[in-house]
């Protein structure tokens, strides 16, 4: 098993013991992390530094995995199938980190940015869609390769 991956599975484990917090974001989870890796706090600053950006990074991508799933991949809510179990709040989309919340938790304004945020993706996703049928449209079909 590579490091990288040693360091992702860290990261998941975190995740997924936590998955109970009303709040989650890379910054935590980076610092869980950090306390297991380096428990002395033994690192240089720089080494510390580093450490602390990189594992941000696949916490980030940890958290879109599971609580922002393309189509129908990642946890949904057990009471409303089709709802992710969490969502980034609002706040969160203007800060530098992400923060995803309890479904439970979201307030208003949070649940309005997640209902914009997803129908902003829908209407891209349809004018994809409408391009690549128009390019279908406007040519000839392409001979079969032998």
């Amino acid at each position: 098993m590579t490091e990288e991956r040693k360091l992702a599975e860290i990261i998941a484990r975190i995740i997924h013991q936590r998955d109970g917090v009303v709040s989650i974001s890379p910054n935590w989870v980076a610092a869980e992390a950090m306390k297991e890796l380096d428990p002395e706090h033994t690192a240089p600053m720089l080494v510390h530094a580093g450490c602390n950006l990189h594992l941000r990074q696949i916490a980030r991508a940890e958290l879109r995995k599971n609580y922002e799933p393309d189509e129908d991949k990642g946890q949904e809510h057990d009471l409303f199938p089709g709802l992710q179990r969490r969502y980034p709040t609002a706040r969160s989309a203007r800060a530098e980190e992400p923060e995803y919340v309890l479904l439970e938790h979201l307030t208003q304004i949070d649940i309005g940015f997640n209902v914009a945020r997803l129908r902003s993706e829908a209407r891209a996703k349809m004018k994809h869609a409408d391009a690549l049928k128009a390019y279908g449209d406007g040519r000839s079909e392409p001979e079969a390769a032998e």
